[in-house]
């Protein structure tokens, strides 16, 4: 991990030296340098308190605000990975800009000893089976709790309320209600919860259950009741079950957060109550809390649901007479611009786009499209981008960019999965010439050695010379073959022009003619050759223009622009 302090000193203004200055910065692959979208990064003072915390953006930027001068140092959490400790820094009287490498080989859960985290244990100690499964569940339930404390999506959620049989089996009854909330869930206060129980009786006869949420899970009063261990689920999951230390006698709740042990992602919580009254008629009352991870690292709660028996008394005897059941779906998040991020009934991408170097947002204003669709898309700053309201199925994203699409050459093509009520993701990069060129001259890798040369023939008038003639030729001694293809593909399918090869006595030649884009393209041209170029007037026969094209030892690619209206 390296890490990489800028201070900017700000002179002359002496009466804002007590305020807290920002402590900006971005989180970037170690060793690539492409920025970390979704990652926690947390600011503590010189006490190891914590001051603030935010996630990423697409661009892998931050901004946090210390509260008053003085040391502080910074972690980054990703879940999945291991966490970073910068160095520590004085922040508060100057801008700080932190650069901060983060390691790229994530920690998976797969394989840990997992009969060695049975025990179960109240706060286990760090390097144990059990800590390190908390360790990535805490990361989830602190970004969902961020999120919430963010405010960064709106949700409009059904909540429901369902009478089940005796047995659970058989709905009897059914309702609904749609409504929009600041939180899909939310439980009660967890020091009223520890002091009186997840199940409390309300007025005379009714009797609540409650389930906690990230916050009540993160807490010390939750983590001070409860134990630890885990358990192999089989089937690539891993749980991190919790149940109360002994001496809890107040009605209590056990569940297991389950996770993907590959991505160490969680999946959802499941959860039971004891301590109740012991009779069998309780049933088996409990629930379920299901999370999701969005494309750009906030958490949220995707659908919860608890079920509680309904008791009565006849004859002195308490019996269950249903089930009742209440929960809440999520059926679309909005996020602070207005845009419907996930909806049920739809699909939605989610994507960024960097530029060339994929190092950071682009430079230019590009666009991103579904190809196809006609309606392209601009970036926001941080270079993320949404499409909504989309029907399942496989669609294909491409980068605009104003030159290329001026010229006529159609960047590559980035295949994605829409699926219903999900959000995919899709990672984009500012094509280079070379990312266009390589696959139209066959695709990587490409010989050692050489470069492909791109033409683009000009009329008088300033405009693409389709049908134009063009005659290359080179020393035959070299050894060099021209390939078939002479134009590089576009937007709308364009039939490719291929070279003619020739010989005229030392010399080897190719012959085409422009497309429509007054394009050509030469293949895998020899780095240190000089190729001879003529072009012609389509109803002519002597070269209008004639030229001499050098391919430099370190060229990627070769650009040349023939203006007919020029002789040379």
């Amino acid at each position: 991990m390296r890490f990489r302090l800028l201070v900017t000193l700000l002179i002359g203004l002496a009466p804002l030296r007590a305020a807290a200055q920002p402590v900006t910065g971005v989180v970037v692959e170690e060793g690539r340098g492409v920025p970390v979208s979704g990652a926690m990064v947390i600011l503590f003072d010189e006490s190891g308190d914590r001051v603030a915390r935010m996630l990423t953006n697409a661009a892998g930027q931050f901004t946090l605000r210390a509260r008053a001068p003085g040391t502080h140092h910074v972690t980054v959490e990703r879940i999945g990975y291991a966490n970073v400790t910068t160095a520590r820094f004085a922040a508060g009287t100057e801008e700080v800009s932190l650069v901060i490498d983060v390691p790229i080989v994530p920690v998976a859960l797969t394989g840990l000893d997992v009969e060695s985290g049975r025990r179960c244990e109240v706060r286990p100690e760090e390097g144990r089976v059990t800590a390190r499964v908390w360790e990535e569940v805490r990361k989830a339930l602190a970004a969902e709790a961020w999120t919430r404390e963010a405010s960064l999506y709106t949700y409009t959620l059904r909540r429901f309320e369902r009478t089940l049989d005796r047995e659970g089996v058989f709905v009897l009854t059914d309702s609904s209600v749609i409504s929009t909330k600041d939180a899909a869930f939310e439980s009660a206060p967890i020091d009223k919860l520890a002091a009186e129980g997840f199940v409390q009786a309300e007025g005379d006869s009714s009797t609540v259950y409650y389930a906690p949420d990230a916050g009540a899970l993160l807490s010390d009063a939750f983590l001070d009741t409860h134990c630890l261990s885990v358990r192999d689920g089989g089937d690539g999951r891993i749980g991190l079950m919790f149940e109360p230390v002994p001496e809890r006698w107040v009605p209590e709740i056990v569940g297991v957060l389950w996770l993907d042990a590959e991505t160490a992602e969680l999946d959802w919580l499941e959860f039971g109550y004891v301590n109740l009254l012991r009779t069998p008629e309780i049933g088996e009352p409990g629930g379920e809390v299901s999370f999701a991870r969005l494309p750009d690292g906030a958490w949220i709660v995707r659908e919860w649901w608890i079920r509680m028996p309904r008791l009565e008394v006849a004859r002195r005897r308490v019996w269950r007479a249903a089930y009742r059941e209440e929960g809440g779906v999520t059926r679309s998040i909005t996020d602070a611009l207005g845009r419907t991020v996930l909806h049920s009934e739809s699909a939605s991408i989610f994507g960024v786009v960097t530029d060339s170097t994929g190092t950071g947002p682009p430079g230019d204003r590009v666009q991103v499209e579904i190809v196809g669709s006609g309606l392209p898309l601009l970036p926001d700053d941080d270079g993320s981008f949404l499409f909504n309201g989309l029907s399942p199925g496989p669609y294909a994203l491409r980068v605009v960019t104003p030159r290329l699409h001026a010229w006529g050459l159609a960047s590559p093509e980035t295949a994605v999965v829409g699926e219903l009520g999900e959000v995919a993701y899709a990672r984009l990069r500012v094509p280079a010439l070379a990312d266009i060129l390589d696959p139209a001259c066959g695709g990587l890798p490409r010989p050692d050695g050489t470069a492909p040369v791109l033409g683009r023939v000009l009329g008088a008038d300033g405009r693409p010379a389709g049908g134009a003639r063009v005659e290359v030729r080179w020393p035959a001694a070299t050894g060099y073959r021209a390939g078939p293809l002479a134009s590089p593909p576009g937007y709308r399918g364009e039939p490719a022009y291929l070279w003619d090869s020739g010989r005229d006595g030392h010399y080897a030649t190719a012959v085409t003619t422009t497309d429509a884009r007054g394009l050509f393209l030469l293949c895998d041209a020899p780095h240190g050759s000089r190729l001879g170029v003529a072009v012609s007037l389509p109803e002519g026969d002597e070269p209008v223009v004639s030229r001499t094209i050098f391919v430099p030892t370190d060229a990627r690619t070769i650009v040349e622009v023939v203006n007919m209206s020029t002789r040379g």
